[in-house]
């Protein structure tokens, strides 16, 4: 056709025929084009859906281990009142709270786990954490993760600055053998000839009970964070589960 147009001297119409080929091989082109951003677009997709998935199962496994820790550091903080006397709810804690079974493991537990969102370290090692459309999502994630920092923060500091210290109540003032048969030890010892503590004049001592009221009100700091921290997780759960809902 071109051939015959231009035999023809019918140079305008040739042009006007090439220019509609290479209108056409445009097309075909930004078709090609957009069909291949389809599929990566679908692609994406799949694989945001796969991410979300993960993630939601690591925040429902962090929320069940956070509850978990809140349940322990409530039972301790009790625990601390009572051994110092001071509960609200009644008179005076009775003599038979303070014994090995009771007071051992409260020199020496806390709680130290953090929950962990193994998924979400993952996806922002190999970058792919733009695959998250959701801007204010990965905003959450970001925040979620500086409030974990700021609990392992307060855990360590719980540890390093008093734990220790109590830790000198059972080396200097305490018959430590006696809590081997505390929950908080696997062994099974005979102490019938062991020298009984004597919990309740240790609990005169004011330089012991500043001790344990500062892991009291340090235990307390702790735990309302963990509160904080899991408003924070179950608003994350909420929003994943709401863009998976959409998708």
């Amino acid at each position: 056709i071109r051939q015959r147009l231009l035999t023809d001297n019918k140079f305008s119409k040739y042009l006007l025929y090439a220019v509609g080929e290479i209108l056409l091989v445009v097309i075909g082109i930004l078709i090609a084009l957009q069909i291949g951003n389809w599929n990566e677009t679908a692609k994406e997709k799949v694989q945001e859906r796969e991410l979300l998935n993960n993630l939601l199962d690591d925040l429902r496994a962090a929320r069940e281990q956070s509850s978990t820790s809140i349940h322990a550091e409530e039972l301790l903080i009790v625990d601390l009142i009572r051994a110092l006397n001071i509960h609200p709810d009644e008179s005076e804690t009775p003599p038979s709270f303070y014994n090995d079974e009771t007071i051992g493991p409260m020199l020496w537990d806390f709680e130290s786990n953090i929950p962990i969102i193994k998924s979400y370290a993952e996806i922002k090692n190999s970058g792919k954490t733009a695959l998250i459309r959701n801007g204010e999502l990965r905003e959450m994630f970001t925040n979620l993760e500086i409030s974990l920092d700021r609990l392992k923060t307060l855990v360590v500091d719980r540890l390093t600055v008093q734990q220790l210290r109590i830790d000198e109540i059972a080396e200097a003032q305490l018959n430590f053998i006696r809590t081997f048969n505390s929950r908080v030890s696997q062994l099974t010892v005979d102490l019938s000839n062991e020298p009984e503590n004597d919990y309740l004049e240790l609990f005169q001592d004011p330089r012991i009970r500043n001790l344990f009221a500062m892991k009291l009100a340090l235990t307390e700091d702790v735990l309302t964070f963990r509160y904080d921290l899991q408003n924070e997780i179950d608003l994350i759960i909420k929003m994943i589960e709401s863009e998976l809902n959409k998708s």
